[in-house]
């Protein structure tokens, strides 16, 4: 027997079907929520230095979107936007944004190399 037909013998990889997958990913989702909520308390509470220089290296970025609102949006809106986002709610956003990046790919690369060494081992 070839090795082309004993793997065409073997059952199909089926993938999970959407309820199992939306599951999954709401899962996630709810675990990242709780996890970025406590590490930014931790952070507030005990490492508000790290926030600061946190936010100190996140300042030209932030000054940078606002010149691309500047730039590109109508002065009706301009006004707008920059009343609604304070440069502080900036910078808080955008690290806010980038620690909730951070964990969900760390929780979704621990679940997937379980379910590497979990499905191997079968």
């Amino acid at each position: 027997m070839t090795d082309y037909q004993s793997r065409s013998e073997e059952a199909p990889h089926r993938s999970p079907s959407f309820l199992t997958a939306l599951l999954g990913k709401t899962l996630l989702l709810a675990l990242t929520i709780v996890i970025v909520w406590l590490l930014y308390g931790y952070l507030f509470a005990f490492h508000l230095d790290f926030l600061g220089w946190s936010y100190t290296k996140l300042q030209p970025l932030t000054n940078h979107l606002y010149s691309i609102v500047d730039g590109n949006f109508p002065e009706s809106i301009r006004y707008k936007f920059r009343a609604a986002i304070t440069d502080d709610l900036g910078q808080r956003a955008l690290f806010l944004l980038l620690l909730t990046a951070v964990v969900e790919l760390t929780l979704f690369t621990i679940f997937r190399f379980a379910k590497f060494l979990f499905g191997s081992a079968r």
